[in-house]
């Protein structure tokens, strides 16, 4: 792999790529820019502050269908602004002045996208593909949105599993991710396998996941593979029924149909799962590692650190 871009921010690391690894989107969050990138290292940058007086307050980025969201809490309002190569194509409004922009979610495969935003102090707005979705109270935060549009949401220690807009199941922990039809829960140390309306499918104990720094998940769900982090060791490779295959070195931080991503000690290691046989190795190039996205053929792979600074590299 070579890099082909880089640029140093500071601020938090918002960034996204397609699964095809033909757009990526960068938010340079202190100065309030988007950079779309793509594999050849070209490049083009928005101030999405626009015409605004008041800086925004940048809250998420995702690329769908070749356009680039941004999600953030603007002068007048709170929601998205969308950007295609060429400049500006759209936005999307939320509340008015004083809304705040919560978080952002896509399925892996790029199709589904959810967002949150806090129009009131009581209440928040669900924006998915399927339309829209009123909650009360207005703290609840956004985990995952899966291929097959489940929406999991968590408020208050419990989980809430949404699809097109109707509550399917209520989990009484916040550490509940989905995948295709399935949910991945963990709940007093147990790893649960379940059906979205709640059923336990299989379970597995002392295997419980949450979430680390920047909101990265020690658990991630391909359609073969779980990969856990055990903590202070290394990534455990399980089955969906929960049988344990192989072990991996570091901590997972990305993971599709056809790759896996892990670093440990400085370099960052990319696996084939149809054999987990090493494609690529590559020394992490700042000081510490924040995201990682890989194509799904695993030629593209944007990387930041934790605090800013992005690189994109391609396969020689």
């Amino acid at each position: 792999m070579t890099v082909v871009w880089n640029i140093s921010t500071v601020g938090i690391p918002f960034m996204d790529m397609s699964p095809d690894g033909s757009l990526s989107a960068v938010i340079d969050w202190n100065n309030h820019i988007v950079y779309l990138v793509k594999p050849d290292g070209t490049a083009v940058s928005f101030d999405v502050q626009g015409n605004d007086d008041v800086e925004p307050v940048i809250s998420g980025v995702v690329v769908k269908d070749g356009r680039v969201y941004v999600l953030g809490s603007y002068e007048a309002f709170s929601g998205v602004r969308v950007y295609s190569w060429n400049g500006q194509v759209g936005e999307l409004e939320h509340g008015g002045s004083g809304s705040v922009a919560d978080g952002m979610r896509r399925s892996p495969d790029g199709k589904h996208l959810c967002y949150l935003v806090s129009v009131s102090p009581t209440e928040q707005v669900l924006r998915c593909d399927w339309g829209e979705t009123k909650l009360t109270p207005n703290d609840y935060d956004i985990n995952w949105v899966s291929n097959t549009g489940l929406v999991v949401l968590t408020e208050g220690g419990k989980s809430f599993v949404l699809k097109d807009g109707e509550n399917l199941a209520t989990l009484n922990t916040p550490n509940v991710i989905a995948y295709g039809d399935r949910l991945i829960a963990s709940e007093d140390g147990t790893l649960k396998i379940l059906a979205p309306n709640g059923t336990v499918l299989a379970t597995r104990e002392n295997a419980g996941f949450s979430q680390t720094t920047l909101l990265r998940w020690t658990l991630l769900p391909t359609g073969r593979y779980i990969f856990r982090h055990e903590p202070l060791e290394d990534t455990h490779v399980f089955t969906w029924n929960l049988s344990e295959v192989k072990t991996l070195p570091g901590f997972p931080y990305f993971a599709n149909e056809n790759f896996v991503v892990t670093a440990k000690d400085g370099v960052i290691h990319c696996y084939s799962l149809r054999d987990f046989h090493e494609v690529f190795s590559v020394k992490v190039p700042g000081d510490s590692l924040g995201y990682v996205r890989l194509s799904d053929d695993g030629k593209v792979m944007l990387i930041s650190g934790e605090t800013g600074d992005f690189w994109l590299y391609v396969a020689k």
